[in-house]
């Protein structure tokens, strides 16, 4: 039971690292996209795409991992 709250503290804090770094390249890509910078624009983007993937992977393995302890305590509650 630990190793599995252990495992849902780790996808909550990489979802929360993956969604900053993504709101961050978002600014870095208006802020380049302001200046015409087409390279780091680019960059930027592709930085913000891949933060944005990982983070919904991240929620989605946070979904499982909590879906996963609820049946563990209905298993508990059923057979008592």
């Amino acid at each position: 039971m630990k190793a599995l709250k252990a495992e849902q503290d780790i996808q909550c804090l990489a979802t929360f690292v993956h969604g900053a770094l993504a709101a961050l390249h978002a600014l870095g890509a208006a802020y380049n996209l302001k200046r015409r910078n087409w390279f780091d624009v680019a960059a930027h983007s592709t930085a913000l795409c891949y933060d944005v993937w990982a983070t919904a992977r991240h929620m989605d393995a946070y979904g499982r991992l909590v879906a996963q302890q609820r049946l563990v305590a209905i298993k508990q509650i059923s057979n008592r």
